[in-house]
């Protein structure tokens, strides 16, 4: 089950003054400047990690970032600039991910900053045709608005892949990943899609009317 809730998306958009002529409503944050916090990972979260292999944060962050490249209505803050500067002495001082998101994006030029917390990732046990164990992901996904520092959305993700034949009916999963049983990274990815989809939706101004 995806839940997806939109915290005063009215906040993101730039108010244009209108005199006489109307002009074209602003483009929303989320179509300009865009960085991404390192998600974190609750304790416990990664069931049945090996040794070695990242961290469900570490792997839905790459999510996140694989989903902004394929879009092309604004720019990404480049990971290795967010690392540089989490290591300043003012991010290192910041206390909490929402004071943090909104540090970094004022060092780093960005207008909203993603961020987020896993709180299940629970690998599959078995391969993509026989698995006896399904794939399991918990996370949320936040949008902190850097002129405001406020969250102005946020969503959750958390799912359990079914068995394949009720795979079928749970239709989106069918349709977007087929008859087979998904990796925890790939079931994360699915949720990603639909959560930024969401808040793209949601954060996006209705077209103006014209007399």
């Amino acid at each position: 089950m995806s839940r997806r809730r939109p915290l005063g998306a009215l906040a993101l958009l730039l108010v244009v003054a209108a005199c006489g002529a109307k002009e074209p409503p602003s483009p929303p944050l989320f179509a300009r400047v865009v960085a991404v916090l390192p998600f974190e990972t609750a304790p416990g979260a990664d069931k049945g990690e090996k040794r070695g292999e990242a961290k469900g944060g570490d792997l839905v962050t790459a999510q996140v970032y694989r989903y902004l490249s394929q879009q092309t209505t604004y720019r990404i803050i480049p990971d290795v600039t967010v690392v540089d500067t989490l290591a300043t002495p003012e991010l290192r001082r910041a206390i909490g991910q929402r004071e943090r998101a909104a540090l970094l994006g004022k060092a780093t030029g960005a207008d909203g900053v993603l961020f987020g917390r896993v709180d299940r990732f629970d690998q599959r046990v078995g391969t993509a045709y026989g698995a006896s164990e399904p794939a399991s992901v918990k996370f949320r996904i936040s949008l902190v608005g850097v002129a405001s520092g406020d969250v102005v959305w946020e969503g959750e993700f958390d799912e359990t892949q079914e068995s394949l034949s009720a795979n079928f009916f749970d239709w989106w999963m069918f349709w977007e990943s087929g008859p087979r049983w998904l990796s925890a990274s790939e079931l994360a990815g699915l949720g990603v899609d639909r959560l930024l989809d969401d808040c793209r939706n949601s954060l996006t101004p209705e077209p103006a009317e014209t007399d």
